[in-house]
């Protein structure tokens, strides 16, 4: 069973996106006449740019098996035997995390090791992690 649940996406997130993408597009037409110019904003911000629609289209967090899967664009991947998961918290952070929305649940799977995601149905996601293991604590 592959069940896949998507990132929730904050509206400040989309709404950076469409910034940089005008901006993007406002530095193309003005740096028109300057070659260099033009190709250091087209290769930095392009590439910027890329990677953050990356993020907001490939977040995501699959239950495989007894693995949950947690993907954030091309940078963040990871494998997490849902047997090593030892408590899940509900938590409102910033902190740097495969997660595309500050409501985040927090999944602990060692004595001190934590990692935050946010999907976009969080009871389903935990009732389905505790299908697999129901000796996970819910703080």
């Amino acid at each position: 069973m592959n069940k896949v649940y998507k990132s929730k996406v904050a509206k400040w997130i989309i709404w950076f996106c469409i910034g940089m993408t005008i901006a993007f597009l406002g530095s193309i037409y003005l740096c028109y006449d300057s070659t260099w110019i033009l190709l250091i904003d087209v290769v930095l911000m392009g590439i910027g740019l890329a990677m953050i629609y990356d993020m907001l289209l490939h977040t995501d967090y699959t239950i495989s098996g007894e693995k949950l899967h947690i993907r954030c664009g091309f940078l963040f991947r990871m494998d997490l035997p849902i047997f090593n998961i030892l408590e899940i918290t509900h938590k409102s952070t910033i902190l740097s995390s495969p997660a595309l929305s500050a409501k985040r649940i927090g999944l602990r799977y060692g004595k001190r090791r934590w990692v935050y995601i946010s999907p976009k149905a969080q009871e389903e996601f935990i009732s389905d992690l505790r299908t697999i293991n129901p000796t996970i604590q819910i703080s």
